[in-house]
This record gives structure tokens, sequence and C-alpha cells, in this order.
């Protein structure tokens, strides 16, 4: 008999209390059918209730099964977003831990192999540390799932693994053995690994398609997940809805691999706070750089260095486990346009653990005096780490890029030197932070160096803490820079100005700046 099988019988397999954990990364391999029927029946009977949630990336999917009282414990990389839920965490309505979304993919492998959870230094004296809060985010949060331990001479974390039952993924194609392929998928993600993790604890593996052939048909290197871990298949009756490759598209050929387009490129950004902060950053590439570029203002370091016609000497890299390429962006966010490889996560962050990043830039929404940086809780506001603590933790340098100000900033250059026209209302660099996602003392401890680059200013973090080192042309630092800070950084006796180039409205010749000929 074939392993395909309805919905409702599907979802027979899910018993109270179990153990749920589901593959995706926006919704790549997301098997929304799945969770809008888990949702519907729990609604419906009241069944299955008191359920554990794990997920990795920041999955669109999972407020389509947000209900109070079907899940009470909530395991996530990242929250994207996701208001139902964020808010029955704030109100204690549910446990819930936020980890590193490396170690989360790492934690499914090492279940698969049958071992008791991952160890790891990622996330050593962040607010993943048990010293501190081991990741938990509410008061009801109180088993500790992240343990301190010493392996000669050197400290790491252990993150357990908790029961796993059931594995909810999505695949392209099943033959009648529960083979999966994933042809159509932006990238594998995680859901080999979700599926070998919950077979090696005894659980069932439920996999949504779109395709349902015969194993005669079937090739052999096309197939992710073989069928001796899959126990139901379910074809989707919806996938116009419910299995889009990305919010964006249905189904593009070039995003999953099988094509590729000439001329794909970023847009030219005007003169204005994002490029400078941009150029800035870009300025401390070096030749053939393998790069991970943050979502927002990071992503313009991509779009200077095409400009400046060096973008293919930068291989950029992006959680979901594509190499080279250009990013999309925007709501395929996680896909690529002519990537050169697709890993799975798990790989992709082996990758960046073994310090194979030669920069990173990330964004930042607080800093303390320390050079310490939250980006992932302010008070009821929760974002989730996502994959930044795994890669602020691996990088040789790490460019935080950023403006001073948020919230209404606006700014002018003119003959080369920059004025503050509005301030943002938001202060940044703040006295103390909610938590810690990077820490300045494990940066200390492994020898990154870290910049912290605005459209005003640069700063450094040193043994004395964030020190100023570089102040743009037209900026007065009592005037521009510390009215804007709630501390008082150290300043560079050899205070310099930013490189003039950087605020001229031409080509800066960057190539030539970081030694490309």
């Amino acid at each position: 008999m074939g392993k395909k099988v309805d919905i409702d019988t599907a979802i027979d397999l899910i018993r109270d209390g179990d153990g749920i954990a589901v593959s995706g990364f926006h919704l790549a391999t997301v098997a929304r059918e799945l969770y809008l029927a888990l949702a519907e029946r729990y609604r419906a009977t009241g069944h299955p209730a008191g359920l554990t949630l794990m997920q990795c990336a920041g999955n669109l999917g999972i407020q389509d099964m947000t209900v109070e009282g079907l899940f009470s414990r909530y395991i996530t990389g990242h929250y994207a977003g996701n208001k139902e839920m964020i808010e029955l965490v704030n109100e204690n309505k549910i446990k819930s831990y936020n980890f590193p979304q490396g170690v989360i993919a790492h934690m499914y492998r090492a279940a698969a192999a049958g071992k008791i959870g991952e160890i790891t230094r990622i996330g050593l004296n962040t607010f993943c540390d048990p010293r501190q809060q081991g990741g938990k985010m509410n008061e009801v949060t109180t088993e500790d799932l992240v343990e301190l331990v010493e392996i000669h001479n050197q400290e790491y974390l252990l993150y357990k693994v908790p029961k796993l039952d059931i594995a909810l993924i999505r695949g392209t194609t099943s033959d009648e053995l529960g083979n999966i392929t994933i042809e159509e998928e932006s990238a594998p993600v995680d859901a080999l690994d979700v599926a070998m993790a919950v077979k090696s604890m005894g659980g069932k593996v439920i996999v949504q398609v779109k395709n349902y052939v015969s194993s005669k048909s079937m090739d052999r290197s096309k197939v992710l997940i073989p069928g001796s871990i899959v126990d139901a298949v379910v074809v989707s009756e919806t996938p116009f809805e419910n299995h889009m490759q990305t919010p964006a598209f249905f189904y593009n050929p070039v995003i999953s691999g099988h094509l590729r387009l000439n001329n794909v490129g970023f847009g030219v950004i005007p003169l204005n706070e994002r490029k400078i902060i941009a150029r800035r950053t870009a300025m401390e590439l070096s030749p053939h750089s393998v790069v991970n570029l943050g979502i927002g203002i990071p992503e313009g370091v991509a779009a200077v260095a095409a400009e400046e016609g060096i973008g293919d000497q930068l291989v950029l890299t992006i959680e979901s486990g594509l190499i080279g390429g250009i990013p999309v962006g925007g709501e395929s966010f996680g896909s690529a346009y002519n990537a050169w490889a697709a890993l799975q996560m798990t790989s992709q962050f082996d990758y960046y653990n073994g310090g194979n990043l030669n920069i990173t830039s990330l964004g930042f929404a607080e800093i303390d005096p320390m050079g310490n940086v939250n980006v992932s809780r302010f008070g009821a506001k929760i974002a989730g780490a996502g994959g930044f603590i795994d890669i602020s933790q691996s990088t040789k340098k790490i460019v935080f890029s950023g403006t001073m100000t948020a919230g209404g900033l606006k700014v002018q250059v003119r003959d080369g030197k920059l004025s503050i026209l509005q301030e943002g209302k938001k202060k940044k660099f703040l006295p103390s932070i909610d938590q810690i996602t990077f820490s300045a003392d494990f940066s200390k401890h492994i020898g990154q160096t870290v910049l912290f680059v605005t459209e005003r200013c640069v700063f450094q973090v040193t043994g004395q803490g964030l020190m100023l080192t570089e102040i743009a042309p037209g900026i007065d630092v009592e005037k521009d820079i510390l009215p804007c800070m709630d501390f008082r950084p150290a300043i560079s006796p050899d205070l310099k100005q930013m490189d003039p180039r950087i605020f001229q409205d031409q080509l800066m010749g960057l190539g030539q700046i970081i030694g490309i000929k």
C-alpha cells in the first residue's frame, strides 16, 4: 500500500501533549495546509492539545496554527512577527524559548544521531546562556533546556532536545514508497534533519507535497528524504493558497535553481543615510570575501559593491543554505537568483560556525557602553535571535550597520558634508539593554574585530568598551553625536574624519580602496 493519506488521517496521528517539529524558512518547506488542518481540528474538538512546537527559522505559516491551548510550549529561532504568538508569550499563556537558529538546526541533527542535544559555544554570554536567561522568554518558562558544561577547560552550552513525536514538513513530489523530492523549493532548509530527528525518537513523519507519482519514475538523485523515514504523505488540495514557493511566487524556476537570469542585480541607492552606511561598511571588505548580510541597511552593502563594479568579488550567503547569486529579499526573503549551491541549513551553519565567513554586516537596535547588542527583544516586542548569534559569534570581522537614531531621522549631503535635518526620536545607544544578543566580552575573548558604522560616525569595540574612531565631514561630536547617546563613549585620541569619497555623489573607487585591481 502507498503512503498517501487524506489530511484528516494525517492529523489523527497527532496526540495530546506531543512534540511537533516543523521545517521551514519563510515559506520554503512550510507545510501550511497541514498547519491549517491541525488548527481547525483543535478549534472543532479541543484536541490535540498541549503540544510542544519546535521550529528553527522564521516560519510564516506558524501564525495559521497559533491558537491558545493548542500549544503549551514554543521553541523557536525567530518569532517572524507572529503577533498572536508574541501576545501569548507576553501574557504567560505559553512557555517559550528562543535559541539561535543554527543551534536548533544542529539540535535536530544531534537528535537524529541519538544524542541528548547540541554542545556548542554559540550562545555563551548571551541571553541564551543559563547564567542569564537560558533562552527563556517569560515567567512561566522554568525548565532548563540549556546547561553550562566544561570540556577540556573550555566552556560550552548543552542545548537539550525535547521529545519530538511528529514532523510536519513539505516537499514537492512523493512516490508511493514515500520518497520525497524538493525540486520546486528555494532551498532544502531543515526538512531532512527534522524528519530524521523525529524518526530517531520513534515519532511519525508527515509530508505535504504537490505531486504523487510512481516510484518507477522517481529519479534517485533528486530524493532528499527517503521513504523509510516517512509515515504519511498528504497531497495539497489547495496548492495555490497553501503550497506557495514564496509569498511572491507560486513557483519560479529561477529561485529553485533550474534556470538562470542574466543582468540580475541591485538597484542604485541614492546618496542618503543608507548609502553612506553601506559605503563605509563596504570599505571593510576584502577581495573575494565570503559574506553574510543582515536584513535592512546591511543589504545595501551588496548594492554598493555592484554599483562600484566589484559585485562579482563577493560571495553572498543566506542562512537558509544558499551560497552565491543574488539574494531576492522582500516577500521572497531567504531565496536567491542564480545561487551556486543550496546546502542543508545544518551544513550552512557548520560553514558559518567554522569561521568561513570573512565578514558579516548585521543590523543593531540597542547598544550598551561595552558594545553589547540587542536585536531580539525590546520589552513586549519580541523578534527573536534568528541566525544573528550563530553568525556574530563565528565571524572574524563584524560590522554592525545602522542609523544613529531611529524614528524620523532625516539627513542631507551637500558639498561633501553631512547635516542632520531632523533627529530620530529613538536613541539606540543606551546605558543598559533588554537582552544581550551579541556579547562584547565573548567577542574580545575570541579576538574579533567589531565596528559600529552609522551615517555620522564609526565606533570600535575596545578593551575600554565602545570607542568613537571616525566622524563624518560636517558633523560635530558635541552637537550631533553625544546628545544622541545615553552614555559617553571613549573617544579615540586619533579621531579622524570618515573618507570624504563616501559623501560624494559619484563612484568612490571601492575596488581600489579594498585592494582589487
